[in-house]
Order: C-alpha cells, then sequence, then structure tokens
C-alpha cells in the first residue's frame, strides 16, 4: 500500500469508499483477550474465518439503528442453516437482522490476519472460505483487480490498495512537547500489544491505546 504525507487527518479518508459511521462501533472487541463484551456483558463470538470477535447483541442494536443503506462495513456473513434459503455468502450487505442462521466469516476492518484461516479441519468450512477467496479476484467497493496467485501464501483474503490507505503525518506529543511522526491506519487495531517492543499497550478508552 502506498503511503500518502499528510499533516492534517482531518482532509484524508483512509477508506474513501465506506462510510464513517454515525453510530459507535461498539459490538467489536478492541483487544482479543476480551471474552465478554465491554458495553453489555454478552460473551463475544468468534468469526469463523480468523481470530476475531464480535458481539451479536451490539451488532444487532447497531444495524436495528441504521436508518439508511450506506456501506459502513466491509464484511463477510454467511447463513450456517441449509434450510435457510434468505441469506448466501455476502460482501457488505449485512441483514437488518442477525438470526441464529447467520454467522459472520470475517470483518476485513480489523487489523487480524485476515489472509490466514483456521478451519479447525472441518471440511465445510474450508469449502466456504475457498468460495470466498474466489470471489475476491476483483474488489466489492471498487472493482479493482486483486492478484491471486497460484502459491497459497498469495491465495488469501487482500486489502484494496485504493479502498484501504494509509497516511502519515505529524502530531505535537503531550510527553516530550514537540512533533512526532505518526501513520493513519484504515483498519480497526484489535492487538493488546506493542508491535517493536511487544510490552502490553495501555488502554485510554474502549477503543484507544498507546505503548
Amino acid at each position: 500500500m502506498e503511503i500518502i504525507n499528510t499533516n492534517d487527518k482531518n482532509s484524508f479518508d483512509p477508506t474513501p469508499r465506506l462510510k464513517s459511521s454515525p453510530i459507535p462501533i461498539k459490538f467489536i472487541s478492541f483487544n482479543w483477550r476480551d471474552i465478554n463484551c465491554i458495553y453489555c456483558g454478552e460473551k463475544y463470538i468468534d468469526t469463523l474465518f480468523v481470530l476475531q470477535k464480535y458481539c451479536k447483541k451490539c451488532l444487532s442494536r447497531y444495524i436495528n439503528d441504521m436508518t439508511n443503506n450506506n456501506i459502513y462495513l466491509d464484511v463477510y456473513i454467511t447463513t450456517m442453516d441449509l434450510e435457510c434459503s434468505e441469506h448466501e455468502i455476502s460482501r457488505t450487505n449485512v441483514p437488518q437482522s442477525i438470526g441464529n442462521c447467520v454467522r459472520i466469516l470475517c470483518f476485513k476492518q480489523i487489523n487480524e490476519p485476515i489472509g490466514y484461516f483456521s478451519h479447525r479441519g472441518k471440511k465445510n468450512d474450508l469449502t466456504l472460505y475457498n468460495k470466498v477467496i474466489e470471489s475476491e479476484k476483483y474488489c466489492k467497493l471498487c472493482g479493482k483487480s486483486l492478484y491471486q496467485g497460484t502459491d497459497t501464501d498469495y491465495y488469501r483474503l487482500k486489502l484494496c490498495s485504493d479502498c484501504y490507505l494509509i497516511s502519515s503525518g505529524s502530531i505535537e506529543s503531550t510527553f516530550v512537547k514537540k512533533k512526532i511522526s505518526i501513520l493513519y491506519l484504515p483498519w480497526w487495531y484489535n492487538d493488546p500489544l506493542c508491535d517493536i517492543c511487544y510490552l502490553e499497550l495501555t488502554f485510554t478508552s474502549d477503543c484507544q491505546k498507546y505503548c
């Protein structure tokens, strides 16, 4: 992904084809170690493809509170009930209600290594994963070709470099009182550890943290 330099974070949109959500995202765990939802206390549900977690109750509330059809989430969903004909594998088209038949496959906006899939030996899950990968030949947001090589390292979910943009800039540090460099990432970061020193990050809010 190309890094774009900007010193005004308000003038740059890291996900230009996804609208900024008018409702707070409370159904995502920003710490993959969390077991229960920090908002309602319900147990988090694992997505099928990767190590991501979400709260079904809070997600249903989020969807019900939406009043328009704008695209805010980059997500794959499917039905887990063979007798349910209402839902199939879908990208960004989250149903108006999350019933028992619907399962989140993965959120592409979460930084978890979306390219890797742990199906725990379930043949049906692996078949489902391959179907999603097959549909990923072109970006569903802009139509750009996403190269899928024959090597297994390339045959995986990818972020589109035109729809997920990284920007750089600088802000004044409150600790050292001088400008420091910063990267603005287009995905949600749910790791509790620093990528550099691997120490625990300090949470300043439900979705903000620092080392």
